[in-house]
Formats: structure tokens, sequence, C-alpha cells
């Protein structure tokens, strides 16, 4: 279940990307104040680079980032950069073994808290949500033309609240 969801936020990302034209992906939107679909882009898909990395090495630190701008302005790039993670995580098959994530926060260096790649996963599902949520704005308010799926940048909470509604409803 949580592998189909993460799987399916990938392929959503992926039939979002390639509606649009690179100019449009690299373009700098004021109601990202500034930033671009691409930023938002490159700051979700390194972050799922950053738990394959880390699930190879033992050690998640999403803090690392490479913040690679190619990411973020190549959509070609992109593109099969997306499908490349998806088949990745197709090819785990330890998804319960434990990793170590490094996290930082104040005066603390860092500080090892022990997880799993499923437990992370789930992580990513809900992070890229969040940062769909906002690509939606700024496709809606930019790029009329871009078909965008009912529920990309919804939560699957919301999603499943809103048919217990609908149901009720009726």
């Amino acid at each position: 279940m949580t592998l189909d969801a993460s799987l399916s936020v990938l392929n959503q990302l992926n039939g979002l990307l390639s509606q649009l034209h690179s100019t449009e992906y690299t373009q700098k939107l004021p109601v990202f104040n500034g930033s671009s679909i691409g930023q938002h882009v490159r700051h979700t898909v390194e972050f799922f680079q950053c738990l394959l990395e880390g699930f190879g090495s033992g050690t998640i630190d999403y803090d690392a980032r490479k913040r690679n701008l190619l990411i973020e302005n190549d959509l070609n790039y992109t593109l099969e950069l997306v499908e490349a993670i998806h088949q990745n995580i197709v090819q785990i098959n330890n998804f319960y073994s434990p990793i170590q994530l490094r996290v930082s926060y104040g005066d603390v260096d860092y500080e090892l808290v022990e997880t799993n790649f499923m437990r992370e996963l789930v992580y990513l599902i809900e992070h890229s949500i969040h940062h769909f949520a906002l690509i939606r704005i700024g496709i809606q308010e930019n790029f009329k033309h871009v078909a965008i799926e009912p529920n990309f940048g919804v939560a699957y909470s919301t999603i499943k609240f809103k048919e217990k509604m609908e149901v009720c409803e009726n």
C-alpha cells in the first residue's frame, strides 16, 4: 500500500511535468515569490535521492541534498530522473531493515534516529503532496492549458474524508 502510494506520487509528478514546456518549468512565478516549478520539483526529487542514497549507505541525511540545479532547469533530465527513482524504489526488497536518519536542530550538531525505508517513504509521500499543492497553485495561476489530476496535491486523508462526505450527502 505505501509502496504503491509512493509510486503513484512519482507517476503524478511525471504526468504533470510531461505537459509543461521547459520555459514554463523554469519560469520564476510571482505566486512562488520568484521561485519556479522546477525549484519545487528539485527539492522534492532530492528527498527521494537522499532516501535511496542513505538506504545504500545506512544513514539518510535530507539536509545533505546536492541541490542539483540541473533538476530545476532541465525538464527532460528531471523526467528521466523521476523514472529512475521509480525503478530504484521498485527494486528495494528489504523495506524494514533498520537505517539511521541524521537530523540537526538548533545547537546540536546532529542526532541519529532509527528508522527504515518504509517509514521514510511515508514521510516522502506527505512531503511530496505538500509541494505538489504548491505546484498546483503555480500551474493554475499561470499555465491554464495544463490538465491537473483532481487529487494532485491533495493528502490521502483529505481524499478519503471528501469521499466519505459525498457518501453521507447522497
